[in-house]
């Protein structure tokens, strides 16, 4: 290969042996072609050097720069902030940072900035470099990603990862705090109703009036689709927890648009404080969790502070949850009771309500009122309530065939979850189980709560009109305790309201409350509806409604809910409160 005597100069010159001119002048190029920006100083902190990169971004020349410190050409603020690293390259250390400057033609750099000493052959300092390599575009990349993953778009507030990036500091140098979760209640249904952009809109105003408002607090967050927490340092006294909690619900019932429009709008409204029990922070906005979705059973619009009995029972419910998922997969431990219905006048069987009961492997029989609430918050009782649906109809067409000749066709009661009321299938399913069972229509009539009917009235009453254009009997359970509108009830495709049990145990108690169960009963009549009373205890009770003209009763007084194959003995035999009607 013939040599190149340029190659042989630049080595000669990197190894520190003798250089030449040609050797210099190639070095020079090279560095002059480096992004790097690379500056020489003297012991003066005057400008010695410097490459092309570095005289571009100083927009001078290397004429108006040699002799210059920085203070005249940065300014003496970027003096005094790199004073320190420079005073440490003369001491013959280099030094590493990074962080933003001033560019000279405007705004800000991010650099990463090198100090380094100069030494003579001997080893003496005779000044040093500065080495500035720009990662502004680094540095934006790594920001958009930092607020990508910890802020949220929507409002700007940091998001649940930077709550339990806080709360993990405090928990490290053992710093108490206190955490309120707030929860919009009914906002699923604002946006549903008023668009994603209106309920947009409310959050960014409920973020601006907490971050203004709320009173001191180290970090406030949106956490999940509508709810926000509040991180407060400090071990907060109870009446100072109070007071926010009542400020922070009074900033969510003033909520408004951009255009000044405003709902109504409550928060369930949670308070957990740091304890040695939490381990990780978590664990702290787990609790907080749960004692906002405490706060929410009681309707909504409520606080409630964390206790460890509220952990027990939420560890209960995902274990029942667990379980009833398992029992309607493995189709065991769920059965159906059958309560007859009794027609008041001539004590004869009319039919039956199907109530589902769930004989746990462990724990035994475990009541309604524990394991339909996990079903209905889980949405596992659209599944439960077809299976019930299936068994109930399949029952009633086997029974009417062991019917005496003659008799008059027993109904079918089954209680319609408002789950169920929602579900856009279910009047597709009800139809196949029909079909599939063989049930005349007529037979079956479903139950529904007048609070379920009246939250959403007129999407209710298309889908009545719709199960009663299958043929469908329709009742109104527990009438009397929701909040039925008299506009809307007559308007309602039903055949039946069934009176409350509470009505009618109070009966013997005045005339007042005998006239609440008459007014019932008189309120049907005019509007063509039958009449069905629950919780019929004694003989009085059962008198007295067949003295107010009730059509049809059910409770204790007959009988109470039977497993099938006693259902079954009421149907081919004659039933055994004939005596006592």
């Amino acid at each position: 290969m013939k040599p190149d005597p340029h190659l042989d100069a630049l080595v000669a010159a990197l190894s520190g042996a003798e250089s030449s001119a040609a050797g210099l002048d190639t070095l020079l190029q090279i560095v002059d072609c480096m992004p790097t920006m690379v500056a020489l100083l003297d012991t003066e902190r005057r400008h010695i050097f410097a490459n092309q990169a570095y005289l571009d971004f100083m927009q001078v020349t290397m004429a108006d720069l040699t002799g210059r410190t920085v203070a005249e050409v940065m300014g003496a603020e970027l003096f005094r902030s790199t004073r320190g690293a420079a005073d440490r390259a003369l001491a013959g250390e280099t030094v590493q940072a990074e962080g933003w400057i001033p560019d000279p033609g405007g705004g800000q750099r991010y650099m990463l900035r090198v100090h380094a000493p100069h030494r003579r052959p001997d080893g003496t300092i005779a000044g040093y470099f500065v080495l500035l390599h720009d990662m502004t575009e680094r540095r934006q990349v790594q920001d958009d990603l930092f607020r990508l993953a910890y802020y949220d778009p929507v409002t700007g507030l940091g998001n649940r990862l930077l709550l339990v990036k806080h709360m993990a500091d405090y928990q490290a140098v053992g710093e108490a705090f206190t955490l309120v979760t707030v929860d919009v209640d009914r906002f699923v249904e604002v946006r549903t109703s008023l668009g994603q952009g209106f309920a947009n809109e409310l959050l960014i105003d409920i973020a601006h009036r907490l971050a203004r408002d709320a009173g001191p607090y180290d970090l406030l967050a949106r956490i999940s689709d509508h709810a926000f927490a509040l991180l407060m340092a400090g071990d907060a006294a109870s009446a100072e927890v109070e007071q926010r909690v009542d400020t922070v619900a009074g900033i969510v019932r003033s909520a408004r648009s951009s255009s000044g429009a405003a709902v109504f709008l409550t928060a369930s409204i949670g308070v957990a404080r740091c304890s040695d029990a939490h381990e990780r922070p978590e664990d702290v906005l787990r609790d907080a969790e749960i004692a906002t979705a405490h706060a929410r059973t009681g309707g909504g619009g409520r606080y409630a502070l964390f206790d460890p009995a509220m952990h027990t029972r939420v560890v209960e419910q995902v274990r029942l949850e667990h379980d009833l998922r398992d029992a309607l997969e493995r189709g065991e431990g769920l059965w159906v009771a059958y309560q007859p219905i009794v027609e008041m006048v001539t004590g004869g069987l009319a039919g039956f309500e199907a109530l589902v009961r769930w004989n746990h492997p462990e724990r035994g029989n475990i009541p309604p009122g524990v394991f339909i609430p996990i079903a209905e918050s889980t949405g596992l009782v659209v599944t439960l309530g077809h299976w019930v649906l299936r068994d109930a109809c399949r029952r009633v067409a086997d029974w009417q065939d062991k019917r005496t000749p003659g008799s008059a066709p027993l109904f079918m009661s089954v209680n319609l979850s408002p789950i169920q009321l929602g579900d856009p299938g279910f009047v597709h399913q009800v139809r196949n189980v029909l079909r599939e069972t063989g049930v005349e229509p007529s037979w079956l009539k479903l139950e529904l709560t007048e609070g379920a009917v009246m939250e959403k009235a007129e999407q209710s009453i298309k889908l009545l009109q719709q199960l009663r254009g299958l043929g469908i009997k329709l009742s109104i359970d527990d009438f009397g305790t929701g909040y039925s509108s008299l506009s809307y009830l007559h308007k309602l495709p039903i055949d039946s309201l069934k009176v409350d049990r509470s009505f009618v145990s109070a009966m013997h108690q005045s005339e007042e409350n005998r006239a609440i169960v008459r007014i019932i009963i008189d309120l049907a009549r005019l509007l063509g509806f039958d009449v069905i009373a629950e919780g019929i205890e004694t003989t009085a009770d059962a008198n007295l409604l067949r003295a107010l003209a009730c059509d049809y009763g059910q409770g204790y007084h007959f009988a109470r809910p039977l497993p099938p194959e006693e259902a079954e003995r009421l149907v081919v035999g004659d039933p055994p409160w004939w005596d006592g009607v």
